[in-house]
């Protein structure tokens, strides 16, 4: 399986900005399911603070996390098949 390649989004609030991920394949819709705005924030800089004003979304953090793990997953051997 091979990790989708992923952009920042943004989403405008109120009281600021919420920063969440996009798979590059549809950059209108966070991985949590939250209308975005493309930018050009590189996909290093998530999660720092001190990077950019604004609060970042943990579930499209924990998300892209279980796809990266996915992704990087050995392939299951023929022996892990269940029995029928």
């Amino acid at each position: 399986m091979i990790a989708p390649e992923m952009i920042v989004g943004v989403k405008s609030l109120p009281q600021g900005f919420e920063f969440h991920f996009a798979a590059t394949t549809r950059p209108e819709s966070a991985l949590c399911g939250a209308e975005v705005t493309s930018t050009q924030i590189p996909p290093n800089f998530y999660g720092i603070d001190s990077a950019i004003e604004g609060r970042w979304c943990q579930r499209c953090d924990s998300l892209r996390r279980a796809a990266l793990k996915a992704a990087l997953a050995p392939p299951p051997s023929p022996g892990d098949a269940p029995c029928v």
